[in-house]
């Protein structure tokens, strides 16, 4: 087999890399600190958006990672039904008040009116789900959740301290569904 002339300084590197590695893995003292470092990170990390997530609500941890669990499981759900454009999976995670609003050719109108894409009409819910739910999603990532009240969650994206809330959850009789935001006017 022959070498590559940028191969034998790599191969060099990674032999000092394992000697190196091999000293470290011999000294206990040395080890336990880099390990222990990013486990009470996490935990910091997870405690500081549990209390963001919470904010002056009386929320228990425990309500509060079932809850994020229940949400982001719903959220991979409609990201399949999104990618698939089934309306009719959609629409049974749409609160009923949301569905109600968003049939009303009036607000489909507003709606329309307000749309960055000019000519573009809403007729029905259909329409809103694919020309303004869709686009407005697909690819994002959520990574928290934000508690309006206890049956109100909005679920963010957090990017450099900054929220960007791709969904809004309604629970009702047990159970978060999506609810979509009525205009203001």
């Amino acid at each position: 087999m022959k070498l590559k002339p940028y191969t034998l300084p790599v191969m060099g590197l990674i032999l000092a890399f394992m000697a190196c590695n091999t000293t470290k893995e011999t000294s206990v003292k040395e080890e336990t600190p880099v390990v222990e470092e990013p486990v009470i990170q996490e935990t910091s990390s997870k405690n500081d958006e549990y209390e963001r997530s919470k904010g002056d609500l009386d929320i228990s941890k425990d309500t509060f990672e079932e809850d994020k669990r229940e949400i982001l499981h719903i959220i991979k759900e409609l990201d399949a039904v999104m990618s698939e454009q089934n309306y009719n999976a959609w629409v049974s995670y749409v609160d009923s008040d949301s569905v109600e609003y968003w049939s009303k050719k009036s607000n489909l109108q507003k709606a329309s009116q307000r749309l960055p894409v000019k000519g573009l009409r809403l007729n029905s819910l259909n329409d809103y789900f694919k020309y303004v739910f869709i686009p407005s999603r697909k690819g994002r990532n959520v990574d928290e959740i934000r508690y309006e009240t206890e049956a109100q969650v909005k679920a963010v994206q957090v990017e450099d301290e900054i929220d960007t809330v791709y969904y809004n959850f309604i629970k009702h009789d047990g159970k978060w569904r999506v609810h979509l935001p009525e205009l203001s006017d």
